[in-house]
């Protein structure tokens, strides 16, 4: 075990017990104070000898952790990669760019996947055995024997302004109202939701800071005057005192999880009767996205507002084949 791989390992066993900020801040303090240090295994101790699936899973699953993947992406990752260790009876070590290949047909020919999760899959092995080989773990990077596949850009439904209104207008809880009017103010991720303080939010500047679910960076989110005043209402009448600024209705009013959160965003919508599509708080970003594009037209301040790394991003999986854009354009140009 060399300096890097024991950092890592003690970073993996203390991740459960420490913020991300906390997490990062370890890290650097150990490799600041390791840097003249030299890290050798005793040669008193039984080797370790067996190197096998659920080893290579746990160092990827460590080093993954230490690199600020977030734990939903991480597991997605290990299950789709032991999954093709178990089907094809094979060590890690063994896996060919062929063996991928052949695996990904015989799951679209037999379990009936689409084109998309396909190249979903091809992608998380990528991710892995590209680090097995970054890493040393592996001889070659197998995955360049592995042909690209195109997967099919869906259109991503966004709730109309109609809609919108339909459930501003509507009987909400004040808790409801402020995760409602924050979502199409901001167009923050659940998980960005769910880690907020109260300290992040300036309802005087009608600003949030956000610490990126993805990026792993804090930026500012912009609030409208209703989502100041909807937040503001809820916290005045709320009895309990916590730092998480979305809590649990009943004691020991714990911090809002992400499946709490999502249940409100889909009930908001479901009471006012909108079926055509699930109102997931992802839905709630898009429709921000959508609507700020359109009023502004500046897709370098919708892409830093949105988080995105790129502006790439939001064109392509946000602002593809938007029709109602398209044809509101259309009109105007056409008188």
């Amino acid at each position: 075990m060399d300096k890097n791989m024991l950092i890592n390992d003690i970073v993996y066993e203390m991740s459960p017990n420490l913020t991300k900020e906390q997490i990062d801040r370890l890290k650097i303090t150990m490799l600041v104070k390791m840097q003249n240090c030299e890290v050798s295994e005793m040669q008193c101790l039984p080797a370790v000898s067996t190197y096998d699936n659920d080893w290579i899973i746990q160092r990827f699953r460590i080093d993954s952790i230490a690199k600020g993947i977030g734990g939903s992406t991480i597991t997605q990752y290990v299950i789709a990669v032991r999954r093709l260790f178990r089907e094809t009876g094979k060590h890690y070590s063994q896996i060919t760019g062929q063996d991928v290949t052949d695996y990904l047909a015989v799951r679209q020919y037999r379990d009936k996947i689409c084109a998309n999760y396909k190249a979903t899959l091809r992608r998380y092995f990528s991710a892995f055995f590209g680090w097995a080989y970054k890493k040393r773990h592996i001889g070659s990077d197998i995955m360049a024997d592995v042909d690209p596949l195109k997967s099919v850009i869906k259109r991503k439904d966004c709730l109309s302004e109609d809609e919108v209104e339909s459930i501003r207008e509507s009987d909400m809880t004040l808790k409801e109202r402020a995760i409602f009017e924050l979502m199409v103010s901001t167009g923050l991720r659940v998980g960005e939701i769910a880690l907020l303080k109260v300290s992040d939010v300036d309802l005087i500047h009608k600003r949030v800071s956000v610490y990126g679910e993805k990026t792993r960076q804090y930026r500012t989110a912009m609030l409208t005057i209703k989502a100041a005043r909807a937040i503001g209402r809820y916290l005045e009448a709320r009895p309990q005192d916590s730092e998480a600024l979305f809590v649990s209705d009943r004691k020991p009013y714990g911090q809002m999880r992400n499946p709490a959160i999502e249940k409100v965003a889909k009930r908001i919508a479901r009471r006012v009767g909108i079926t055509r599509l699930s109102a997931t708080v992802h839905v709630y970003r898009k429709t921000f996205v959508t609507a700020l594009y359109r009023k502004t037209k500046n897709i370098l301040m919708v892409s830093k507002l949105a988080g995105h790394a790129n502006t790439d991003t939001t064109v392509k999986y946000y602002l593809i084949d938007d029709l109602d854009d398209m044809q509101h354009v259309y009109n105007i140009a056409n008188g």
